[in-house]
């Protein structure tokens, strides 16, 4: 008999207590992410042996906090997104105390995922671009109008940007409706582009209604779209993975929202966990997070957790593209190069339109910084 792949998943929690106390807090976890009914419900080894978590380690972190691992059968995750994340931290989200650290999906769980259809090696080979990190602006501020944009992603690409999005609060708005920007910029780079043939890809925002999500994915992608982006946390995780398989084109994540998760150390979800591990499960092929040193309160080693659970090996899928952003300036490009190595895609926004007022010069020089 062929035996059948585990779908489990094992969410370690940075977990509130003390030594008296952590046993019962981590069996609590288990019953409430899974089963939550009283004991005497669950009991029953037709359901304790088969449905409820399972603590697998307890680990003393001093300071009154515990590493606690605890293992979701596939009974309880099944294959879909949505039941991964409820059972992840679905319920205990509302207790105090209780956070998580990692997720980590068992290789049969993965396998029921594409994860991202690029990843690093799919993006690099789109551009045409073997070892130096990408270089990435945003259309801003929102209030421009279309032709403003477009004009911008024009200079963008005469000065070698190699991806251009649409900043993440721009969506269908009355004075830059989506349908007209989206033709217009795509129009614009590829004029721009073709005396050199340089290729440059522009990633419209697809956020939006649920119902309306994929429609305008499918437009971008008629009208000429290199890419997508998206704000997962706005319009749900799952749409990345219908995105990813219903466009076939590269999605970028945007982290909107994802503060919620990390504002307190003992709340909320850690950045390596929720934008790396997830959103990459999710199938975004690039991640949007605010590097340290500038205007969020990121620090270094959490960038760098951050970075390595884009790129660290996860039962095969593809790995996803970090990208360093928040304030991120011209001046600080060459330390954070040392730091994350060529697979990178470093965006930087307001600090390209002020270097000088030619910005496809502003481009260039910030193409030099990585070559």
């Amino acid at each position: 008999m062929v035996p059948v792949p585990d779908h489990g998943i094992s969410v370690t929690y940075r977990v509130v207590a003390d030594s008296n106390t952590v046993e019962a807090r981590a069996l609590d976890i288990c019953v409430e992410q899974t089963v939550e009914v009283t004991e005497s419900l669950w009991r029953d080894p037709r359901i304790a042996d088969r449905v409820v978590g399972r603590v697998e380690s307890i680990e003393d972190a001093g300071d009154g906090v515990f590493a606690v691992r605890i293992h979701y059968p596939g009974a309880v995750v099944g294959v879909e997104l949505t039941q991964v994340l409820n059972a992840v931290y679905g319920n205990v989200s509302m207790k105090t105390g209780i956070r998580v650290m990692a997720v980590e999906p068992s290789p049969g769980l993965a396998a029921a995922f594409p994860g991202p259809g690029f990843g690093i090696s799919g993006l690099r080979a789109r551009l045409g671009i073997e070892r130096r990190p990408l270089v990435v602006s945003a259309l801003k501020p929102i209030g421009r109008s279309v032709g403003d944009l477009a004009g911008f992603a024009a200079d963008m690409v005469r000065g070698g940007v190699d991806i251009i999005k649409d900043d993440h609060g721009i969506g269908n708005q009355a004075v830059c409706p989506f349908h007209e920007r989206v033709e217009a910029c795509v129009e614009a780079m590829a004029a721009a582009g073709a005396p050199s043939g340089r290729r440059s890809l522009y990633f419209p925002t697809v956020t939006g209604p649920v119902d309306e999500v994929l429609d305008r994915a499918l437009f971008a992608k008629a009208a000429g779209a290199g890419g997508l982006l998206i704000s997962p946390l706005v319009t749900g995780l799952d749409q990345v993975r219908l995105l990813v398989g219903e466009t076939g084109l590269p999605v970028m994540a945007h982290p909107a929202l994802a503060g919620a998760f990390f504002a307190s150390p003992d709340h909320g979800m850690a950045p390596s966990a929720l934008l790396g591990t997830l959103m990459r499960l999710a199938g975004s092929d690039l991640v949007i997070f605010p590097t340290w040193g500038g205007r969020f309160p990121f620090t270094r080693e959490q960038c760098l957790s951050l970075d390595r659970s884009l790129k660290s090996d996860l039962h095969g899928l593809r790995r996803s593209m970090p990208v360093p952003a928040g304030g991120l300036s011209l001046e600080q490009i060459p330390s954070q190069l040392k730091v994350y190595g060529d697979d990178v895609a470093f965006l930087v926004g307001s600090a390209l339109y002020e270097q000088s007022p030619d910005l496809a010069a502003n481009a260039a020089f910030f193409l030099s910084l990585v070559q």
